[in-house]
């Protein structure tokens, strides 16, 4: 199986100095189980919505192997919540939109899942990724794509929300990412996949 994860900074695991993030770390866990797995972690830093859209068909293509399931994970929302040049990088229902798109483009050929956007140190930031997160379970729902609520497993632990804090306001450290990684290690979308 090829499990290709599509995401911004937050997918990339920024900020880990193991360079695993969350996805790299539930991928170890699979393999150290005996599962044959070639992940790939096509997590890129600034990418929104609308820059996945355009390249994930590409780029999961280019990593299909003959005899194999190519598995999508995407994972995003941040980057496009954030500002930039003092104003949103990209309205919620412009990510909706894009992620509806991208979503069912991807269901034609693949299983999926996604992954919702964390909370972040700032409370006007995490107050529009618990937006997005609604927008996005919305649009998984409808399209039966399996959605783990990233954002309600953590906007209400400390530890997390510290690394985040001590770190640069976005991204945790190893320590937020291994908390990231435990919480979709034990989702059973995720384990139905995994699991030997």
């Amino acid at each position: 199986m090829v499990i290709c994860f599509f995401g911004d900074s937050l997918t990339l695991g920024t900020g880990d100095a193991a360079c695993l993030g969350w996805a790299g770390r539930i991928c170890v866990q699979a393999l150290s189980r005996g599962r044959a797995l070639t992940c790939y972690n096509l997590g890129a830093r600034r990418h929104s919505s609308a820059d996945i859209l355009a390249r994930w068909r590409e780029e999961s293509g280019r990593r299909a192997l003959p005899g194999a399931a190519t598995r999508l994970v995407f994972s995003f929302g941040v980057a496009d919540a954030v500002d930039r040049d003092g104003r949103r990088n990209l309205p919620a229902a412009d990510t909706a939109a894009n992620a509806r798109e991208l979503l069912g483009q991807a269901l034609e050929g693949h299983e999926v899942l996604f992954v919702g956007p964390p909370p972040v140190a700032s409370g006007p930031l995490t107050a529009r990724i618990r937006e997005l997160n609604r927008e996005l379970g919305t649009v998984c729902a409808q399209l039966g794509v399996g959605y783990f609520d990233m954002f309600g497993r953590l906007v209400s632990s400390g530890a997390y929300l510290a690394d985040v804090a001590a770190n640069d306001g976005i991204h945790p450290t190893g320590a937020g990412y291994a908390e990231m990684a435990a919480q979709v290690a034990d989702w059973p979308a995720w384990r139905s996949w995994v699991e030997v």
